[in-house]
């Protein structure tokens, strides 16, 4: 079996992950943009892929999956997601599995207002959020909303370009230079995150959960794993009512109401070693899925007090980059 993991960047840990996985023949390919991709150093075979934003983009990375002959591909960060949710068809025709949840639930894990017309829709907690400048200023004269209030992109990751504002000609301004903006409530309490699983016919299969010690540049950098069963069930709601196939990673604040839902990343998160070290094993998941086989559910499997810590790591690479 060959299984690609594409835009792999620094995700070598998952290349360990699925090598432990799987038999001394198979091979984990990567992918990648640059040259430089630090996760080159412990894939099998490595492959330059064009950027995202290219409009060609799914054809090439479909080319290179049947020219190679390769089995599963697992695509990495957000633009993939949209760029290859209507992809899925033509790369099973071809004999790959392609990673990817179906498109509307791609749509709208990747725009946080849908993101949160979900949440009402399905009951599940979350911060209040508007669109408009005028309906947030009405909650606040009505004291359903105070200060501060969050602007970001309704599109936007890893944590980027979010402005917290205090009165009103802040939120006024801060709404004027974001690209495609939403304002929500801030809420204040622990922050957990999910490593959700889906099976091929969006079955529910995985919740596990941990609580956010430490983030850097809006990854999960230090984590505790977490059996509270409010989490769990939380957890566990999400997932039965989203079309999910593969790994989400999830963010929740929780606060005096309880878990309130901030985005979903349907996608392996930065945060999923924890959930890893805890037993959950996508990668083990993923393999029986494109083998054909049952997963069995291992929903309230999720122990209590795995920690995970990351470090940065120095690599040498072994390979020619004398011409780059």
């Amino acid at each position: 079996m060959k299984i690609l993991l594409s835009s792999i960047g620094r995700r070598g840990y998952l290349v360990k992950y699925f090598k432990e996985a799987l038999g001394p023949d198979d091979q984990v390919w990567g992918g990648d943009n640059s040259t430089y991709a630090p996760g080159f150093t412990y894939c099998d075979q490595t492959v330059l892929l064009p950027q995202v934003v290219k409009d060609h983009y799914p054809q090439a990375l479909l080319d290179i999956c049947q020219k190679n002959s390769i089995d599963i591909v697992i695509p990495l960060i957000d633009p993939e997601l949209e760029a290859l949710a209507s992809w899925r068809k033509p790369f099973e025709d071809a004999g790959v599995m392609l990673l990817v949840s179906p498109e509307a639930t791609v749509q709208m894990a990747s725009d946080k207002y849908e993101t949160y017309r979900f949440a009402i829709k399905n009951g599940l907690g979350v911060p209040q959020t508007f669109i408009q400048v005028d309906e947030a200023l009405e909650q606040v004269t009505a004291n359903k909303l105070s200060w501060p209030l969050m602007v970001k992109p309704r599109k936007g990751s890893a944590s980027v370009n979010i402005e917290y504002c205090d009165d009103r000609l802040q939120l006024e301004a801060a709404w004027e230079k974001t690209a495609e903006p939403m304002i929500q409530e801030v809420v204040k309490g622990d922050e957990f995150g999910y490593d959700l699983f889906g099976g091929r016919d969006h079955q529910p299969i995985s919740v596990y959960c941990k609580k956010k010690l430490a983030m850097r540049a809006g990854e999960t950098d230090k984590a505790v794993s977490t059996n509270d069963p409010l989490l769990i069930d939380f957890g566990q709601k999400l997932l039965n009512n989203m079309e999910l196939m593969g790994p989400a990673d999830v963010d929740v604040v929780i606060d005096r109401d309880g878990p309130k839902l901030l985005e979903i990343n349907p996608r392996f998160g930065g945060g999923y070693p924890c959930s890893h070290l805890a037993g959950a094993d996508f990668c083990q998941k993923i393999i029986a899925m494109r083998k054909g086989q049952t997963l069995t559910p291992d929903i309230g499997a999720c122990p209590k007090g795995i920690c995970m810590l990351k470090q940065d790591e120095i690599i040498c690479p072994d390979w020619d980059i004398s011409g780059q």
